[in-house]
Order: structure tokens, then sequence, then C-alpha cells
């Protein structure tokens, strides 16, 4: 008893510590006031220069961009922790292209062939299946609403014939649904869950009349190669968009031809779910396999403490930039500033104060993953293949987005969540940890009082989950920190420029980062994961 009572006292003291001790000292702020709206400025501006082209995953930009930091860390003292000594973790990711002049769908010994009977929409992998159709409406399961397509049918082993792919349950619109893979599931997720081989869509009347404009998407597929598990990772179930023709033979023994099930789905008039006994045959042949090697940038600051420099702070960014190919008002680059050049060069700027500024306890390892527009290849790649144990991670941050600002009485439509001058959206600490959420609270509060908006610092937030950069650690029970100044009318479009954002609040926010990072990396304790990682994010290993 009387052990029992000193040992939880000892627990009680220490966690006392925890909370209290935040007292940032001198030198750590000077180190932060050296991050300067000046070189966040510089740098936001070459990262998302024209000449980098938006910094896609692989090409080179990226490289260009990469190599711009690994100079930088070098300059400073941070140490490498990529491959063979380099700044650089590389991975393999493998391309499928599909041999389109040897596809075919055969049906009733009728062969259609690509282009001008189908389309391919996604192409994981080579698929060659003779089997049967299950006919599932809009394909659409959501549990919530007692929305299932597929109940009492087996479908293992067949294909599914679906409208859409983006054909919704009556009365549901797409901001109702929720949250993918979460609220409600696709018929692609659905086909890989329950055994189908692959997904025949029958497109609505608008994008058959788009059909050429179609023809060269989705005929490609990317994936880490060995595969990470992850609810990121690409769906390994292949699908094509089919003409109504197509369908007529099959389908007139159910009284309809193809047009007029094209017709159904305009109207969300799906029929009953059935399955169609005459055999179909699908043959998706590669024609490639290639393999490329993007790449991480990866350092470290080493933690003072004998002991605790075993234990790590993460702070990442992604690196690479979503790029498009439609051209807007006559601007085909994709600069990416916003997203994610901001976060990279907030990132930069506090690796280079810490190389100046006293060391933490833990040690700080700083990542700008590559591919996330893509995949969250870079990051799944990471916690699939640590350069440091998962379990001694503290904590991961995630900077994504922090130059955007709505300028206070001003409307924008687009604009509506977008935090002002001197505010940020902080995601993550008050579901996960009361420790962690307290010690980010005190450290705002001792330094440059931000605004921490918590609008998305709940469970049911996709920005917590699964809409975030930090997702595959969070999956693997690490506590993510979200900093983010919100959406605008520029994301993933070329007018994501240097020229709309804000360096000054950029500035605020890093030095909050920071400060933030240093206390936490400094604290006697890890923060408890006291509220544990929610049921609705999945866990792998």
């Amino acid at each position: 008893m009387r052990y029992g009572t000193i040992l939880r006292a000892l627990l009680l003291l220490s966690r006392a510590a925890f909370a209290q001790e935040l007292t940032i000292p001198a030198r750590v702020r000077a180190a932060a006031q050296r991050i300067t709206a000046e070189q966040l400025k510089r740098d936001l501006h070459y990262l998302s220069s024209d000449a980098l082209r938006g910094r896609d995953t692989p090409s080179p930009g990226f490289d260009s961009a990469a190599a711009y930091i690994a100079r930088r860390l070098s300059r400073a003292g941070v140490k490498p922790l990529g491959d063979a000594g380099t700044y650089f973790q590389h991975y393999t990711l493998r391309e499928t292209v599909v041999d389109t002049a040897e596809a075919y769908l055969e049906i009733a010994g009728r062969r259609f062939r690509f282009g001008t009977d189908f389309l391919v929409r996604t192409y994981p992998r080579p698929v060659t299946a003779t089997t049967t159709l299950v006919y599932v409406g809009h394909g659409m399961r959501v549990p919530a609403r007692g929305i299932d397509p597929y109940a009492g049918l087996d479908v293992r082993g067949k294909l599914l014939l679906a409208h859409g792919p983006s054909a919704l349950p009556v009365g549901l619109s797409s901001d109702l649904l929720g949250r993918r893979d979460l609220d409600y599931f696709t018929p692609w997720a659905e086909a890989h869950r329950r055994g189908a081989v692959g997904v025949l869509f029958l497109p609505p009347s608008q994008q058959l009349g788009q059909w050429e404009r179609l023809r060269s998407r989705g005929r490609s597929s990317f994936e880490l190669e060995p595969p990470v598990p992850s609810a990121y990772a690409a769906i390994p179930t292949p699908s094509i968009a089919v003409k109504p023709h197509v369908l007529d033979a099959l389908l007139a023994e159910r009284g309809v031809t193809g047009n007029e099930l094209v017709a159904r789905g305009d109207s969300s008039r799906y029929l009953a779910s059935f399955e169609l006994p005459e055999a179909v045959t699908l043959h998706l042949p590669a024609s490639t396999n290639l393999e490329h090697r993007p790449y991480n940038v990866v350092a470290f600051v080493e933690g003072s403490d004998p002991v605790l420099k075993q234990e790590f702070v993460t702070i990442a960014s992604h690196l690479d930039g979503a790029v498009g190919r439609a051209v807007v008002d006559g601007d085909s680059v994709y600069n990416a500033a916003d997203d994610n050049a901001t976060g990279s060069a907030g990132t930069l700027a506090i690796a280079e104060a810490l190389a100046r500024s006293p060391r933490p306890r833990r040690s700080i390892l700083f990542l700008w993953d590559s591919g996330e527009e893509r995949g969250l290849w870079g990051t799944r790649r990471f916690v699939g293949k640590p350069v440091v144990p998962l379990d001694r991670i503290v904590a991961h941050i995630n900077v994504d987005m922090i130059g955007g600002a709505k300028r206070p009485g001003t409307n924008v439509p687009g604009e509506e969540d977008l935090t002002g001058p001197d505010e940020v959206h902080l995601i993550g600490p008050r579901v996960l940890s009361a420790e962690l959420d307290s010690l980010l609270e005190r450290a705002n509060r001792s330094y440059l009082q931000l605004r921490l908006n918590r609008t998305y610092d709940t469970v049911a937030s996709e920005f917590f989950y699964p809409r975030t950069d930090a997702g595959p650690f969070l999956e693997r029970g690490v506590p993510t920190i979200g900093f983010f100044t919100g959406l605008h009318p520029r994301y993933h479009a070329p007018a994501d420029e240097a020229r709309y954002l804000d360096p000054q609040k950029m500035t605020a926010i890093t030095r909050t980062v920071f400060v933030s990072v240093w206390l936490l990396a400094n604290a006697p304790d890890r923060p408890r994961l006291d509220k544990g990682i929610p049921d609705a994010v999945p866990r792998y290993r």
C-alpha cells in the first residue's frame, strides 16, 4: 500500500514537471527570432518558382528543390539521415502501363476494344479473367445510412458493374457522405474488400460526351515496391469505363438497354442489384513495367541527453506539389507555393535555427517527403522502413500550407475556413493527448500568442484523418500535430503563387512551431497518448 502510494506520488510529480517546465530559454528565443520574413520569402519564391515547375515526384524540379535544401542543411551542420551518409532516403516506385493495343473485353463471342468501346479508369495491375458481372447500382456503401447495394450478394471472383465512378446514392450529395473509407466506401474499395476481380463503370451521359478527353487517363499506375500497408495505398482493383452498347447483349434479358441504364443513372433511378449469368472476359495486359527511384530528404539534430537523445520529435513537410494538366487563364505552371513550399521553407528555417540554438534533450528529425500529392509515397515509405524506430517518436509535427491569410472584414468565396493574419489551425493534440495539448497551449501563451483555431481538432474532421500528410504515422500509433492555415480558391491551381501569400504570417507560425518543438523535445517526460488513437483511424504495422 505504502509503495503504491509513493509510486503514484512520483508519477504525479513527474507529470506536474512535464506541465510546468515550459520556460523558453533566452537563447532559444533568440534562435527563434533569427527566423525572418525575408529568409522565408526568399526560400518560398525559389521553391515555388516557374523553373521548378511545381516539384512533381519524380521530376527535375523536385531534384532542384531537394538539392537546395540539402545544401542548406549541410551548411548549417544539420546531420544527414538518408542512404549511405546522404540526406536522401530513396525508395522504389513501380510504374505499370496497360497495353491498350492488346486489351479487350469479350461478351457473347464479341470482342470490344480500347478506345472505341471502353477506356481504362484505373490500372494498378494486369488482369485476365473470365467470370460474370454483378450490377450494384451506384456501388457506394454508406453504413450509417443503411445503404448497401452488396447485401446478400457474393461478388468474389466476379466483375462489378456500377454507374459512375461519381454516381451517388439517391438524395445524397458528396458533402453529406462524410469521409471516404470511414463514413462511405467506393466501388473500388468494396471490390477489393469483397474479392471482386475489377469494376466496369457505366459513365453518365455527360462523361460519354467527353469520351476522347478521358481517353489518355488511367492507363498507368504508380505504387511502392514493396507495398506499405496503409489506407492511402492504391487499391489494387482495375476498372474500365464502357460505352452503353457494350452491355446491350447482356441486358437484353433484363428488358433494358445500355442507353436506358445510362438514363437511369443520370436520374439516380438505379435498378436493384442483380447478377448477369453470362460469362465475360476482361483482358488488360501490361506493356511496360518501369522502376523509379524517388526520395525523401531526411536530417536530424542530435539531442543533448545521453538517454533521451534516443527519442525523437519528427517535423515534416511535403516538398512536392500537385501538378495539374489544365491551362487556367493562360497559366500552365502549377507553382504549389502555399501547398507546400510554405511548409517546406518553414521546416528548413526551423532546422537552421535549431542548429544554432541550445540542443534540447531529445533529438529532432526533419523530413521533406515526396509524392504526397500522388499517394503519400514518401511518408508511407518512411513508416514502412523508418530510419529510427517508430516507437521512439514522441510526436510527429506536420507543417502544410502556412502562408494563406484572410484579410479582416473580407468575405471571399472559397476562403470561409482560411485563417486570419495572426491565426492558425492546430490539429490533433486535443483529440489525442491532454498533456500534449497543454504543452502547445502554454508554449503559445508564453511566446507569440497566436490564435489557435481548433475547428479541425476533432475526431470527425477530415483534416485530422484521413486528409493529412501525417496519416501513415497516426495509423501506426504516433501522436500527430498539424499546423495549417486553411484552404483557398488557389489550392491545387496554377494561381497558387508566392505573391498571394503572407511572409509575416509564415514567420509567426514558423517561430511558434520552432519553440513548441524545442519545448516538446526538451520535456522531462514524453506526453502520454492518454486519449488514444480514435477507432476511426485504421491501424497498421
